[in-house]
């Protein structure tokens, strides 16, 4: 792909998605009638057979199908879109979300819009954003024993069992302290709206070179969220966990953690590549998606 040429480039487009959601057979026809207006070729994932052949789609393996795609366009919502991060991988095919869910903050396209995006996509009328994502390496007994990356975000806690836990926070080296809570945030900006807002950590637009941090339910006044340069290194060694807590990236991903375990974060050195479009708007996008201000009386057109 040629972004922003105004040229009209042609791609192939794969699409994953949610094949329980209740209009994936709407969103793939649509995908179908844009792709056969605009001159796109148009694949879909295996777990999309049903919807793709009364489209007249070619299905593939996950794996082929990334291999085989210039952008990747996940039907669904957040989770989907999450998911479809893991299947790109580091092959840095870009990827465009399509919102069949509710809130869809990452998936920012809704289903009416989708003819206008392809159409846009045809024309090179976009941009890419590479957005950061958050690894973190478990060490355990002086040895590393897994590694968990994330585009939004990385969570302690103690899984289904409602207990606290007990951790040392250090950042660069320095210790702030032991605390008990229910866990910890370390999320990116792209995952500033997600769990770490709820966790009453900050909004941080996702071009900020930062990692945040974001303490669940502290039994501490002084243990607030925190918001810290992109090079730190972040260490949370794990003191008291009682059964054992959990790892989890981006609500997908989970691997058992204990006492003693030393969890390392950083940066990770693969990036996602969104695709967005002239009318993209992190601060629009935050207004609508959280009721930013609260209701409004009148919504004016355009804005």
């Amino acid at each position: 792909m040629t972004p922003g040429t105004g040229e009209r480039t042609p791609v192939a487009v794969g699409l994953l998605g949610n094949a329980a959601k209740p209009d994936i057979g709407a969103a793939v026809a649509a995908a179908a009638a844009a792709c056969r207006k605009h001159g796109l070729r148009l694949l879909a994932a295996e777990e999309l057979a049903a919807a793709a052949a009364i489209s007249g789609v070619n299905v593939l393996p996950e794996a082929d199908l990334v291999a085989a795609c210039d952008v990747v366009v996940a039907l669904g919502g957040d989770g989907t879109m999450l998911r479809a991060v893991r299947a790109v991988g580091d092959s840095a095919v870009p990827l465009l979300g399509v919102n069949l869910g509710s809130l869809g903050y990452l998936t920012d396209i809704p289903l009416p819009e989708l003819g206008r995006a392809f159409g846009q996509l045809a024309a090179g009328e976009f941009h890419l954003e590479d957005r950061t994502q958050v690894r973190c390496a478990v060490g355990r007994g002086g040895s590393q024993v897994s590694e968990l990356t994330a585009l939004n975000d990385l969570v302690i806690n103690m899984g289904p069992l409602p207990r606290a836990i007990e951790m040392e926070l250090r950042l660069d080296g320095d210790s702030l302290g032991h605390f008990l809570g229910d866990g910890v945030v370390v999320a990116t900006p792209t995952g500033s709206t997600a769990y770490n807002l709820s966790a009453g950590g900050p909004i941080c637009q996702t071009s900020v070179p930062c990692l945040l941090i974001a303490p669940i339910c502290p039994h501490a006044l002084g243990m607030r969220p925190l918001v810290v340069p992109e090079p730190t290194r972040i260490e949370i060694i794990l003191l008291g966990t009682g059964e054992g807590a959990v790892l989890t990236a981006d609500g997908q991903e989970v691997v058992r953690v204990g006492d003693g375990d030393h969890l390392d974060f950083g940066l990770a050195r693969a990036r996602v590549r969104l695709v967005k479009f002239p009318q993209s708007s992190f601060y629009r996008v935050m207004r609508h998606k959280l009721n930013w201000g609260g209701p409004r009386r009148r919504e004016q057109k355009g804005r």
